[in-house]
């Protein structure tokens, strides 16, 4: 038979492990609870089909002739911000977005909803670029912070032109829709160069076989 005081040792001793027990169960509680309410975002890295489409629209619009015609400069380089943004409240502030959306529709009877609708989930997050465009002139990406320290007004444009010649000013890429079946994309960018040849657009593409081919550009605003 154990003793007083063995028997007391022994409580405090079992009082003590209970302690600790509760507290790492509590702490695999939490944990559990704060990843289940915490929804992981998968879709934080740029895919490779992201890549494909914004190189295809790239090209189209800001290379050669309809890059001189687009913004009246000769390009002879890409400049791409190198995080990608959707401004939902700036964009959709003359537009709300159901109209938005019948306007997009008009223009591009096939879009689907289900496009639309993984788009808007995706342009929730942003996303860091890497050099993974396959584009037919030199590029490069380049901080929001590093523009915005050199173009503080119209005025700063020739010297962002010193900084980076033959660029067609730069350019701001969304994430982009899907649809289920991956063979539908739609995503928005605007590209800015000073003076009155900015642009917003909405665009939508399409996968014919292994090529991504741009559908249709919707300008929805021009500076």
């Amino acid at each position: 038979m154990l003793s007083r005081g063995h028997n007391q040792g022994l409580m405090a001793l079992i009082r003590e492990c209970t302690v600790l027990l509760a507290a790492a169960v509590l702490a695999v509680l939490i944990a559990c609870f704060s990843s289940a309410q915490i929804p992981k975002n998968d879709a934080a890295e740029v895919t490779q089909s992201e890549y494909e489409v914004f190189s295809v629209y790239i090209a189209h619009y800001f290379a050669g002739k309809a890059a001189k015609e687009r913004t009246g400069l000769a390009v002879s380089q890409i400049i791409i911000t190198d995080t990608t943004e959707y401004d939902q409240s700036e964009i959709e502030e003359d537009m709300p977005w159901e109209e938005m959306q019948k306007f997009l529709r008009k223009e591009v009877p096939s879009l689907q909803s289900a496009t639309i609708r993984n788009f808007r989930q995706m342009s929730l997050s942003q996303a860091n670029l890497q050099e993974r465009f396959n584009l037919p002139l030199p590029y490069q990406l380049v901080a929001g912070s590093t523009l915005g320290s050199i173009i503080h007004d119209i005025a700063d444009w020739p010297e962002y032109y010193k900084q980076y010649p033959g660029a067609q000013g730069f350019l701001t890429l969304s994430r982009i829709g899907f649809s289920p079946d991956r063979t539908q994309a739609f995503f928005y960018a605007s590209n800015n160069c000073g003076g009155k040849c900015a642009t917003g657009s909405f665009t939508v593409a399409e996968k014919h076989g292994t090529r991504w081919v741009v559908v249709k550009e919707m300008i929805v605003w021009v500076s």
